[in-house]
């Protein structure tokens, strides 16, 4: 083989080497700031999640504490209408 063929070959075997290395770390590059953005996405998620479970537990103690109210309100009236029609003592 000549100096020509032997350069040829060795050109058309480490350019594509080369390429796919070249390809490969873009790839790599890639899929770690996938995963970094899909990190920060989980992370977003949780927070929001955390903040929607707070709002909820929230407003189930509020509205627990406001039919408590009524009904001790209820509770109440019922006594005072038994004693006022029926003549019945509280127990």
């Amino acid at each position: 083989m000549t100096e020509l063929q032997i350069l040829t070959l060795a050109i058309a075997i480490v350019f594509p080497l080369c390429a796919l290395l070249y390809s490969n770390s873009r790839i790599t590059d890639t899929r770690d700031a996938l995963n970094h953005r899909l990190t920060e996405v989980k992370e977003g998620v949780h927070v929001r999640f955390d903040k929607v479970d707070s709002e909820i537990k929230a407003l189930r103690e509020h509205l627990d504490a406001k039919l408590n109210a009524h009904f001790e309100h209820m509770e109440m009236r019922l006594t005072l209408h038994e004693l006022e029609h029926h003549g019945k003592k509280p127990e």
